[in-house]
C-alpha cells in the first residue's frame, strides 16, 4: 500500500510539473541518510538515530535534513554529469552545499 501511494504521488507530481513546464528528476536514495553531507563519510553504524553526527568530521544535524541535502547534491551531480561531455582525465564538477541551521 505504501509503495502504491508513493507511486501515485510521483505520477501526480510529474503530471502537474509537465503541465507547468517543469521537469521532475528521480534520484535514488540509497545511503543518503548515512552519508555525511559535509565530508562524504558513510556512517555504517547510524542505526535508528534521528540525529546524524559524523564520526569523521563531527558534522551534526537532523538525519532527515542530512538525507535531503544528499538527495539534492546527488541530483545536481546526476544532472551535471548527464549534460556534460567529459574528456578522458577531465574532472566532473562536484557541488558542495554549505548549510547553516538555526533551531
Amino acid at each position: 500500500m505504501l509503495t502504491w501511494s508513493h507511486y501515485r504521488f510521483k505520477q501526480t507530481l510529474k503530471f502537474h510539473a509537465l503541465k507547468r513546464g517543469c521537469v521532475v528528476h528521480d534520484v535514488t536514495e540509497e545511503y543518503t541518510s548515512k552519508t555525511c553531507s559535509k565530508c562524504g563519510h558513510v556512517h555504517e553504524k547510524l542505526g535508528a538515530n534521528k540525529k546524524f553526527k559524523c564520526p569523521h568530521c563531527g558534522h551534526s544535524l537532523p538525519r532527515d535534513w542530512n538525507g535531503a541535502i544528499n538527495i539534492f547534491i546527488k541530483s545536481l551531480n546526476d544532472l551535471t554529469s548527464a549534460s556534460t561531455s567529459v574528456e578522458a582525465g577531465e574532472d566532473v564538477p562536484q557541488y558542495t552545499v554549505e548549510i547553516s541551521t538555526c533551531y
